[in-house]
């Protein structure tokens, strides 16, 4: 596992304070300290968000990540989406270059206002108005409250905030498609003129971000403002995705926290109980295949050749299987831990909370699933054939494909019958092309055998009746498969606890006696006082 550049931060005071206790502001304030600080640690150009290039890659895959989720969030906002749709602009006018300078540097906080409360899975058809004025400038405007921008937190937290506003352009009253616009939200004290924010309620069980509801009364905005030009698209369909072509780098991005996280929570539940062998071992070796599926992930999604479609299927496949093995293993590992496992302060939990957000943030994880399985089955385009075709993975997609696409042959893709027996599976189809794509990645990358054998029995046991029907693979079968993987891989644990270099990145109390009783030390006493 390679480095990274803030292994010194995160055994900073500012990321080992507990802060479980603080008043919710104070929480919030403190994440976004350490977004700031993760930033500056990679110390990221414009040819970085513009190009995608390895640094940016490697934020996502950080351990600092799995100590404040809120914090890691914050900082792919930052430089993915805000930054990254900035960045082709910034030659457009100095005040553009001016603001991705301040974004890059951390001195504003950068938001991206796309979704809105009445337009989330189709923001395609969003209301929020920028109307082009005599003099050149737009108008922002919210034409109701169900246009409200949705979910970005845009409270005033002490750092002044910008944001990359998705709006509706109207040219003479024409509707020339939506575009991206640079807007000022607040000066991090008060509101922008004419820009409300209404704070919603905290998520729970995770560390707090001031997520919010955001309004936009007939703000006035430059004419440099709007990235990109006032024409009308001739699709305006194309012309939306293109504007928002920073999202789909959010769907693989952000699922890679995944990498961290399994190796975090893995290596807790190790030190914490060796006891707890199978699950240890599972999220372990789902940890470093899901490391090599990264890896082959990124090359193929970045390589522009690939038709965008198949390069937006190997992002969702990738993000269906990082999900699902983090939510599963949080859960296993965190009741294994028993009481302490339900404690934020323990990582376990809260990590999970944080999937449960990734898996609807940067495209629902079930619309994207239904969108990509119609479209695969309807042979539209299809994702790079496995080179391992024989193995158990890759057996499992293609019967999966087969049975699902036998429905399709016999019924409309829009009837009733196909709703029924096919939208139901579609999640399951793209998370088995997703566990074949990892498995690939793992044997390409050399990965050892015991880990990979350990990640082929854990993604079994997510449809056994199929490996039992179809391949004659009883439960004494996969049973006696896992004990030979755990026989080969348990005498190496702490080898490959080790190498995933995660230690310090953790904050977790019940890691160690020395860590737990610095833990006691912080917690509030409460005493009955005597009068008198």
């Amino acid at each position: 596992m390679s480095s990274h550049p803030t292994k010194e931060l995160a055994q900073s005071c500012l990321f080992q304070q507990y802060s479980h206790d603080w008043p919710l502001r104070d929480r919030v304030w403190l994440s976004y300290q350490r977004a700031q600080a993760i930033g500056r640690a990679y110390g990221f150009t414009r040819d970085d968000v513009l190009n995608t290039t390895e640094k940016l890659w490697q934020l996502h895959t950080d351990p600092i990540c799995g100590i404040d989720g809120a914090a890691a969030i914050l900082a792919t906002i930052q430089y993915n989406l805000c930054a990254g749709t900035i960045a082709p602009y910034a030659t457009q006018h100095i005040e553009v270059s001016k603001a991705l300078e301040c974004v890059l540097s951390f001195e504003v906080s950068g938001q991206f206002l796309l979704t809105e409360l009445g337009h989330g899975i189709d923001a395609l058809h969003l209301e929020t108005t920028a109307t082009l004025l005599p003099d050149g400038s737009f108008e922002l405007n919210t034409p109701h409250e169900r246009a409200g921008k949705y979910m970005p937190p845009t409270v005033p937290m002490g750092c002044p905030t910008i944001a990359v506003v998705m709006a509706r352009a109207l040219v003479d009253g024409t509707d020339h498609g939506v575009k991206a616009f640079l807007a000022p939200i607040n000066d991090g004290k008060t509101m922008h003129p004419g820009v409300v924010c209404r704070y919603l309620s905290q998520r729970g069980g995770n560390t707090p971000l001031t997520h919010s509801i955001t309004y936009f009364d007939h703000v006035r905005i430059p004419a440099y403002s709007l990235l990109g030009k006032t024409t009308g698209p001739v699709n305006h369909r194309q012309s939306f995705f293109e504007a928002i072509s920073r999202v789909p780098y959010g769907t693989i991005a952000l699922s890679s926290l995944a990498v961290p996280a399994l190796q975090i929570m893995s290596t807790i539940c190790a030190r914490y109980s060796m006891r707890r062998t199978v699950p240890i071992l599972t999220a372990l070796a789902q940890a470093y295949v899901m490391r090599a599926l990264f890896d082959a992930s990124i090359k193929l999604f970045t390589d522009t050749s690939l038709d965008f479609r198949v390069r937006h299927a190997i992002a969702t496949a990738t993000k269906s299987v990082m999900v699902c093995h983090t939510q599963r293993a949080a859960l296993e590992l965190g009741e294994r831990c028993g009481a302490q496992g339900l404690f934020e302060i323990n990582q376990i939990s809260s990590i999970f909370n944080d999937f449960r957000g990734i898996a609807i943030a940067e495209g629902d994880m079930l619309v994207l699933s239904v969108r990509l399985a119609t479209e695969l089955l309807l042979k539209r385009y299809c994702v790079p054939e496995s080179p391992n075709p024989q193995s158990l993975l890759a057996r499992h997609e293609l019967g999966l494909f087969t049975e699902l696409r036998s429905v399709l042959k016999a019924h409309q893709h829009r009837s009733e019958e196909f709703n029924r027996q096919v939208l139901p599976q579609c999640r399951l189809f793209v998370q088995s092309i997703g566990e074949r794509m990892a498995y690939d990645a793992a044997v390409a990358s050399g990965l050892d055998s015991c880990l990979v054998e350990m990640y082929v029995v854990s993604c079994i046991k997510h449809d056994p009746a199929w490996f039992s029907e179809e391949l004659n693979l009883s439960r004494a079968k996969v049973q006696a498969m896992e004990n030979a993987a755990i026989e080969s891989m348990y005498p190496r644990l702490q080898e490959f606890i080790a190498r995933t270099e995660v230690e310090p990145y953790i904050s977790a109390p019940l890691l160690s006696s020395r860590r737990w009783e610095a833990y006691e030390r912080q917690m509030t006493n409460e005493t009955i006082r005597k009068d008198g």
